[in-house]
């Protein structure tokens, strides 16, 4: 019937074959000695290929053409033997299990097959040694051997079973190196023969007969239902029962052992005694609150082999005591505003060993180191917990209980504030990686009395101890320890290490670590490139804690241009470099690398270009500009500290009459004297442009007239003064009445239009008055109106002739119109301003006025001096005090007539 594995295999055996006839002579012309042979590893081998002598003609060919390979290498002449018909090669060592060679003849320089040959190596078969034969009940009779050396080459064993008496059994199963006679074929009692004999293609051997009782050949099952029990009372101890093997001959005594190990360890411990023969035993002296694995097994007696273990079986010890008390440890914080300190207690888990069974909580109380009264005490089932102390010493103690009791105290002392500066600090610590581990070593001026710890944390950026702190305890011998915890390879952690004294800790001495370091994870992060002319400052950014992987140790700054590239290498604690004497006008690309001892990573790339002016050439331009500037400065500094002396050369200031004092002084000086000339008031439009006044002198009741329109038209006075060489004052009587004429110091009235000044009329009489027409001072306190006026009254004596008719003085002042001298000015300055008023009379008419007030009048006084020739007073520049203003009234003398 065919087969799917049938059909594969002629297919291949087809294609086979077809590969071998490839290139072989389509008729038999040779004969060979064998197509395969077995031989020993490491002999000699000779194959021989004969040609027909019928086929030497048609192949014009012989023996010398053929030539052998030995899997498709071609081996030497030398090794050829041949005549005129055969070929012969041999092969003198032999060392591979499975070896081909072809026969090859050449036919018109074309190589053809002529045959294939397979040679298979290998050993004889050792002795089979070591027999032995265990009865199963109710199973198997199965004898096993050692079947020697592997011999490479394919072997039968034969078991013969020989029972005295009885005819021999031989076991069909021969390939293996064990043979079993099948259950009922089984004999409680007797004594066998055992004998094994191997045998392949190059030989064969026999075992050395084996005889044995079938009695003590016996092999029980295992016990089972094993239990285990805790005792009470007996924290250390383990009750652990079976039942005997179902599978057993009858009536054959058993004795059992036991073994045990802790659960999770790999090391077993054996109960040595044989002589168990009951089904429970007890185990001691183990471990508190520990789990324990339990196996059983069991041998008859007289009998050679034991049973297979029972099944394993867990049980746990009660439970105990804690045996020690909690690690403690604390973080001290600083005092605060109140003098108190935070403590942070933490302390460790007691592990299974120690704990001696479950931990239900911590018992946690503290004390002053002076007179060690409890000053709280509390229960809690957390591994840490805060205290607020004072500056004083203190004492801290820890107790772990379960349900058996109390663990022995755990005592923590807490130095007072500023005590630790007299314990010495550890010196000279050190840390290497071993293994993934770390090692610390270290160094001491003084031994600790209690030992050392060493903590460590993680450092990340936001945090310089971020996540648990870690710590252990080192006995005072050590100087070096491995830390007994998970360290992240490429992490940076901070390790303390302190010596702990009878005082308590003295002060740490702390380290940055990383257990392996790596380069970057990332590179540095560059800020905006600041460039000053040929200069650039380049400044970047650390790299987080946790993502430098190692230690910084530089910075390299690359930068380059189209002309070339450099670099810089700076210490891992600058941050910011000053790139000089770069080419003026130039694109520049650059990038800083962050190094650790593994290697570097580079920052993203970026530009920046250069100014087209350096800044030697910025200097050059810059300190012409600021000197320049300076000097500037200092000239306008001096014109403002001058300034008063150059507006007086430049810009003379013109006083305001709306401003002046002299209505408010008129009106004072009227009510006291009680004289007002008459004065005529413009009364139509054509001399609203007028801006001068003539004064003169006046009866006593036109004065009066003229008061009483000045009060009513906002007119002003001023006292004038005529020449001291004046003839006295003449007192006219007419009709009871008396009239003075140009009194000294008597008051006239004067009208300052809105349209300002225009005409000035010089070479008339000047005003003597020592009140200010226009003066910027508008209040006057009474006792200086009052010291004027006398000083007036005082020369009131010596003003206008006292022979003057008043209606000459209107025709001369008639007559002024047609006075053609048209000179005008306004002398005005800051020291001096002169203010002449023109009373022009004819001298051909009366030459007394004409010459009184022509003549150069000076009246010295606190009011300054009356110069007769301004364009002199200006030329020398002498300064005068106050001001004084000249106004001229044009027409006055018509208007006067027209009043009277």
């Amino acid at each position: 019937m065919l087969t799917t594995r049938n059909i594969i295999s002629a297919w291949t055996w087809v294609m086979i074959s077809t590969f071998i006839i490839e290139g072989e002579l389509r008729m038999l012309c040779h004969d060979v000695d064998s197509t395969s042979k077995v031989v020993q590893l490491q002999s000699t081998v000779s194959l021989s290929c004969a040609l027909r002598e019928e086929c030497l003609q048609s192949l014009d060919a012989n023996a010398s053409h053929v030539f052998w390979r030995m899997n498709d290498t071609q081996i030497p002449r030398e090794q050829y033997y041949f005549n005129a018909t055969v070929s012969r090669v041999t092969l003198k060592t032999i060392d591979a299990i499975r070896t081909y060679l072809t026969c090859h003849i050449n036919i018109k320089g074309a190589p053809n097959i002529l045959h294939r040959f397979e040679i298979e190596a290998g050993l004889p078969p050792d002795k089979p040694k070591n027999i032995s034969c265990i009865s199963y009940w109710r199973e198997n009779f199965t004898c096993s051997w050692d079947q020697g050396r592997e011999n490479h080459l394919k072997t039968n064993f034969t078991l013969t079973r020989k029972l005295q008496g009885m005819k021999n059994e031989i076991c069909p199963n021969l390939k293996k190196s064990s043979c079993s006679f099948e259950y009922p074929e089984l004999d409680i009692l007797g004594n066998y023969t055992i004998i094994v004999e191997a045998q392949n293609a190059l030989g064969k051997a026999s075992s050395d007969p084996l005889d044995l009782d079938v009695w003590h050949t016996w092999k029980t099952d295992p016990p089972w239902n094993v239990t285990t029990h805790s005792i009470l009372g007996q924290s250390r101890s383990l009750l652990v029962t079976w039942c005997k093997p179902k599978m057993a001959p009858p009536k054959l005594p058993l004795y059992y052992s036991l073994q045990y190990q802790i659960v999770g360890t790999s090391k077993w411990i054996q109960i040595k005694e044989e002589t168990i023969s009951n089904t429970s035993f007890v185990l001691k002296n183990l471990k508190t609150f520990t789990n324990y694995t339990v196996a059983v097994r069991c041998i008859g007696k007289d009998q050679i082999y034991w049973s297979h273990w029972s099944s394993m079986e867990t049980g746990v010890t009660p439970e105990d005591k804690p045996l020690t008390g909690p690690s403690i440890w604390r973080i001290i914080k600083t005092l605060d505003s109140e003098g108190n300190r935070e403590v942070h207690l933490q302390w460790k888990a007691l592990n299974r060993s120690k704990a001696n069974g479950i931990i239900l909580g911590y018992r946690v109380w503290y004390e002053k180191r002076r007179d060690r009264t409890v000053i709280q005490q509390f229960n809690t089932t957390s591994l840490n917990s805060s205290l607020l102390l004072n500056h004083d010493a203190y004492i801290i103690t820890v107790i772990a209980y379960n349900s058996a009791g109390d663990s022995p105290k755990a005592t923590l002392k807490i130095p007072a504030v500023n005590q630790t500066e007299n314990l010495p600090a550890v010196q000279d610590v050190r840390t290497t990686s071993q293994n993934n581990q770390l090692l610390v070593h270290w160094k001491t001026s003084r031994p600790s009395d209690n030992g050392y710890v060493i903590e460590w944390c993680l450092i990340l950026t936001a945090s310089p101890c971020a996540g648990p702190l870690h710590w252990q305890r080192e006995p005072n011998t050590s100087k070096m320890t491995y830390l007994q915890g998970d360290l992240e390879k490429f992490k940076r952690y901070n390790i303390s290490v302190y010596a702990v004294y009878t005082d308590g800790p003295g002060n740490p001495f702390s380290m940055p670590v990383y257990l392996q370091q790596d380069i970057p994870e990332v590179g540095p992060i560059i800020d905006a490139p600041l460039v000053r002319g040929t200069e650039c400052t380049v400044k970047w950014h650390e790299i987080p804690v946790e993502k430098r992987r190692g230690f910084i140790t530089n910075y390299t700054i690359f930068y380059k241009h189209a002309k070339g590239e450099a670099g810089v290498t700076v210490n891992s604690t600058v941050h910011e470099y000053t790139l000089k004497s770069l080419q003026k006008n130039t694109d520049y690309t650059f990038y800083v690398m962050a190094s650790t001892e593994k290697g570097g990573i580079n920052s993203t790339l970026s530009s920046f270009t250069t100014n087209a002016l350096g800044q030697e050439d910025i200097v050059v331009i810059l300190v012409p500009v600021l000197v320049g500037f300076l000097l500037l400065v200092n000239v306008l500094i001096i014109c403002f500290n001058n300034k008063h002396r150059i507006a007086k050369h430049i810009w003379p200031e013109v006083a305001d009459p709306a401003g002046s004092s002299l209505a408010d002084w008129f009106h004072e000086h009227q009510y006291k004297n009680d004289q007002t000339p008459k004065i005529l008031n413009p009364g139509n439009d054509l001399y609203t442009s007028i801006s001068t006044v003539e004064v003169f002198c006046l009866p006593e009741e036109s004065k009066q007239q003229s008061v009483m329109k000045a009060m009513t038209s906002h007119q002003h006075t001023m006292e004038v003064q005529c020449s001291s060489t004046m003839p006295p004052t003449q007192e006219n009587t007419s009709n009871g009445e008396e009239t003075k004429l140009l009194q000294p110091a008597d008051t006239v009235e004067y009208t300052v239009l809105e349209e300002g000044y225009k005409s000035q009329i010089p070479d008339f009489c000047r005003s003597m008055s020592k009140q200010p027409l226009l003066s910027n001072t508008s209040e006057k306190s009474a006792r200086d109106h009052e010291t004027e006026i006398s000083t007036l009254d005082e020369v009131e004596e010596n003003w206008c002739p006292q022979n003057t008719d008043e209606n000459d003085v209107f025709q001369q002042m008639t007559e002024t119109k047609t006075y053609t001298h048209t000179k005008t000015y306004l002398n005005n300055s800051l020291s001096m301003t002169e203010s002449q008023i023109a009373f022009c009379l004819n001298s051909s008419s009366n030459p007394v006025i004409d010459g009184s007030c022509k003549e150069d009048v000076k009246v010295q006084g606190d009011i300054g001096t009356v110069n007769p020739n301004p364009q002199s007073s200006l030329q020398d520049n002498q300064p005068t005090n106050p001001m004084q203003t000249y106004i001229t009234v044009e027409l006055l003398g018509f208007m006067l007539n027209n009043e009277m």
